[in-house]
């Protein structure tokens, strides 16, 4: 019904999905070995399970979230029930996915840089003990840390928006007009 037309915005949504779940398949392929091997020799016994295990969880909800948005949109290609309610409830969820994921993305940054941390903490604090100077290139480190980090959720955030909130704004936009 509302993705039978070539530029609907569900079929935006729904094309932008689906590129979403193959590229998230190519990160999940071309990186479980980079970082199982990173983990093995930048890291030791805890922490490297730490790591491990975060990232496997990042990836069983990432894998989730792909699936959920795609069956999300592909319902509401679909119109079940009452159309006016059922855009309504659609549009509310696919919304608060993409705020979930947002939200999980930040604890998984933060998750794996405490893992990181606790794994090499040994070495920072010596580090600190020996060189006065130290504290200087932590510092920068860690500023530099929130920089890029923040860049990299601000750039994830707009990246969303452009994909699937400018659409989901057009039918809601819609759905204001039949109201009046």
């Amino acid at each position: 019904m509302l993705a039978n037309q070539p530029a609907s915005p569900v079929s935006e949504m729904l094309r932008n999905a689906q590129r979403d779940q193959r590229l998230l398949l190519l990160v999940v392929i071309l990186n479980i070995g980079n970082i199982t091997n990173l983990s093995r020799h930048h890291l030791e016994g805890r922490s490297m399970v730490l790591v491990d295990v975060a990232v496997a969880l990042m990836i069983l909800i990432g894998s989730w979230y792909a699936y959920r948005q795609r069956k999300l949109i592909k319902q509401l290609q679909l119109g079940t029930g009452t159309t006016y309610g059922h855009i309504r409830e659609s549009i509310r969820q696919i919304r608060g996915l993409m705020r979930t994921k947002f939200y999980t993305a930040i604890a998984f940054l933060v998750t794996v840089i405490l893992a990181i941390a606790y794994g090499k903490h040994v070495a920072i604090l010596e580090a600190l003990r020996t060189d006065p100077h130290s504290w200087g290139v932590l510092a920068l480190g860690v500023g530099a840390a929130v920089v890029v980090i923040g860049l990299l959720l601000y750039v994830s955030k707009r990246r969303q928006q452009r994909r699937y909130g400018r659409h989901l704004d057009r039918l809601e936009a819609s759905l204001r007009e039949l109201d009046a």
